[in-house]
């Protein structure tokens, strides 16, 4: 499979919200030439998987179950297809990618395809089921995504979120050195006769230390912080 670039690749891929059958989920997908990788978290557990070609092919041609109330059935995927796995692995990309990046909504027509996508609970893990047309054909796809070890967790979403609210503080505090800077020139321009041309151009100095206890208090902060939500407000 070509999990070295994939790996490399999907680390590059953002997160973005998607919902199936209701479920507000965070995705990120890798497509390759006949392969592809997915991750999908609620915030409290990481799904995956990962399929080579071998393993789409075989799972295009390979039998599903179907439950009823009385007993449960077994059915090919797509009995009627018989394509090689470049063709249907085409489409399969056309009608999944768009609904597992957030470009567009869960069974609407994309381009011509339409698919629709349902999410599956199966013990701890998911199952996506995809039903679309191939050439006037039905086209069925089973996503089948089983929960991802805490290494592959920490390294796809954890890390990246303190490498980049580091880097977020990092930009702060510079901003804030590069306001009092400001302040200073300002107030060196004062000092030797400048005026302002508009009075409601004039600014406040800034004081980093109040600025920062302020946003503190401020109800976006506490439930960033806390992860409880702000109180209303009294009308």
């Amino acid at each position: 499979m070509e999990r070295d670039a994939g790996d490399g690749v999907l680390l590059d891929c953002p997160w973005v919200p998607v919902c199936i059958s209701g479920s507000q989920l965070l995705a990120k997908t890798w497509f390759g030439d006949t392969a592809y990788r997915i991750l999908l978290t609620d915030l409290h557990s990481v799904w995956e998987e990962e399929m080579d070609t071998t393993a789409i092919q075989d799972r295009a041609q390979a039998r599903r179950r179907t439950h009823t109330h009385t007993h449960t059935q077994t059915k090919e995927l797509n009995r009627r297809l018989r394509a090689p796995v470049l063709a249907f692995f085409s489409h399969l990309c056309v009608v999944a990618r768009p609904c597992l990046s957030g470009q567009v909504d869960v069974g609407v027509e994309n381009g011509g395809a339409t698919a629709q996508l349902s999410l599956n609970p199966h013990g701890g893990d998911i199952n996506l089921k995809l039903k679309s047309e191939l050439a006037g054909v039905p086209f069925y796809w089973e996503f089948r995504c089983t929960l991802a070890p805490v290494a592959l967790a920490c390294s796809q979403l954890v890390r990246p979120l303190l490498l980049m609210s580091r880097l977020l503080q990092r930009q702060v505090g510079q901003l804030g050195a590069l306001l009092a800077r400001k302040d200073t020139e300002i107030q060196d321009y004062r000092d030797n006769g400048a005026v302002l041309s508009r009075e409601r151009l004039q600014t406040e100095l800034f004081e980093e230390q109040s600025y920062r206890e302020n946003f503190l208090t401020q109800p976006s902060a506490r439930m960033a912080i806390l992860g409880t939500p702000p109180r209303p407000r009294p009308r």
